[in-house]
């Protein structure tokens, strides 16, 4: 019984759908002294195109070729094992044995005969009753004690289905790692059985590394969902901090009405909206432009750049405004270029190293903006547009909401909570909990407030400033 490996594509960052396409191969078997045809497919399973055999929602068979002649066979006594149809009533956590014990008995749990279990469970007891065709049991005569439910629904059930023939004694086994490998195995209750065994991964924890198996970890309080090669040594979490800045010289703290520097110093202040080196920046600033003198408010902040609510960017210092939009709804950047979305749903496109504006698009009911690779993507009532560099329309999608990370972007199908987008990623809020999406995914309880930085993102709770840093 040797394995078969099918070589598979790379990983992919999004969804593959099924193989549009299938083969229109017929096959005819004698079963039960009746002619029986079924159609052989070619799917994409994981990125590998295999050839299947599915009848009555079982899988017969699985294979990088066409069946052979022994595989046809052992389709075909696969296929003289009776078929229910499980209609099941009872606590969630019993069906698998349920299901288990029909596997046993020599039966398959597709399109088939109605097969009716009822269960109820209370004070340590279980009830149950069965119909098949027209038969029809229960044990309300003498109930099951809890412990022994599966056994007892074993020996009932193979009782009961104990004229039909055996089940054969191989099956296909395929694994699915790096590659595809079909195999035949003995003693399987199903003709085909997928398998997606568990990954290991490498975790780095500050300057520990260790191979880990795929799962929920906690660390530092925080909830992660490890399944690739992570390191958590840009995360941190600040104690009784009310937010955290990031410069050149290290983290800036601002708790009980002060800012704490690297080097010691203490700077009584109010919460600022960034810190840069020394500079203080706070939430509002003047603006003398255009003849007029007024004060706005700082939306955002790259590198020594400001962008300013009134619809104007401006360098930390104050010392020119350049106009690039209305008042601004939203914002994204990518290396030399600033995309706005104003409240005019005016949607543009500012080369940041000349001081011009490269394009406009209006878009209507526009609520969202955010960039992936050279594309730039815009809410818009119930869709989503996705436009490339020079502005042109490229695709729409259904859309309620949206979020950018470092694999791709993520759109929600319904209101499922709400995306707040930035510079670093996105975060994903639903009622206080969070799910940050950068190059990783992290996911946080008990959040009160997210903020955006070009160097990281930073989610207060009520006890501090948990930090997730850009890398």
């Amino acid at each position: 019984m040797g394995a078969r490996e099918v070589e598979r594509g790379a990983r992919g960052q999004k969804q593959i759908a099924r193989s549009s396409y299938r083969t229109c191969t017929w096959l005819v078997l004698l079963l039960c002294g009746v002619l029986t045809a079924f159609e052989v497919e070619k799917i994409d399973l994981f990125n590998t195109e295999v050839y299947i055999v599915q009848d009555r929602g079982i899988l017969y068979y699985v294979g990088e070729t066409e069946p052979a002649t022994e595989d046809l066979l052992l389709i075909e006594e696969w296929m003289r094992i009776p078929v229910v149809s499980l209609l099941y009533d009872g606590p969630g956590e019993m069906k698998t044995a349920v299901e288990n014990c029909l596997f046993e008995a020599g039966t398959l749990v597709g399109v088939g005969d109605l097969f009716y279990v009822k269960v109820r469970k209370q004070s340590g007891l279980c009830y149950i009753r069965l119909i098949y065709r027209d038969w029809q049991w229960d044990n309300s005569d003498q109930l099951w004690k809890e412990e022994e439910f599966e056994s007892k629904l074993r020996e009932r059930l193979k009782e009961m289905f104990s004229s039909q023939l055996d089940r054969p004694k191989v099956g296909y086994r395929v694994l699915v790692t790096d590659r595809i490998v079909v195999e035949k195995r003995e003693n399987q209750p199903v003709p085909v059985k997928i398998e997606v065994p568990e990954r290991i991964v490498t975790l780095t924890v500050g300057n520990e590394q260790k191979l880990v198996p795929e799962g929920f970890y906690n660390f530092y309080g925080r909830i992660f969902y490890i399944d690739e090669d992570t390191n958590l040594s840009t995360t941190a979490f600040f104690e009784n901090a009310q937010m955290v800045y990031k410069t050149s010289k290290g983290y800036v703290v601002h708790k009980d009405g002060a800012l704490f520097f690297p080097d010691g110093r203490k700077v009584i202040s109010a919460e600022p909206f960034d810190v840069v080196d020394d500079h203080i920046i706070p939430w509002r600033v003047n603006v003398r432009s255009e003849g007029s003198n007024f004060a706005t408010t700082v939306v955002g902040r790259f590198g020594d750049v400001l962008v300013l609510s009134c619809g104007m960017i401006a360098p930390v210092d104050l010392s020119w405004f350049m106009r690039v939009s209305g008042p601004i709804t939203e914002w994204a950047r990518a290396d030399q270029r600033l995309y706005v979305l104003d409240i005019a749903s005016y949607v543009r496109a500012i080369d940041l190293k000349n001081r011009r504006t490269l394009w406009e698009r209006f878009v209507p009911n526009g609520w969202g903006i955010g960039v992936y690779g050279n594309e730039i993507y815009v809410g818009s009532g119930e869709r989503l547009l996705r436009f490339n560099e020079k502005g042109e329309l490229v695709e729409e999608l259904p859309c309620q909401d949206f979020g950018v990370s470092s694999k791709g972007i993520i759109t929600l199908a319904k209101a499922e909570g709400r995306f707040v987008r930035g510079q670093s990623g996105s975060v994903l809020l639903e009622g206080s909990k969070a799910t940050v999406y950068t190059d990783q995914t992290f996911e946080f309880e008990n959040i009160r407030k997210v903020r955006f930085f070009d160097w990281g993102i930073v989610l207060v709770e009520e006890s501090g400033c948990w930090v997730v840093e850009k890398r």
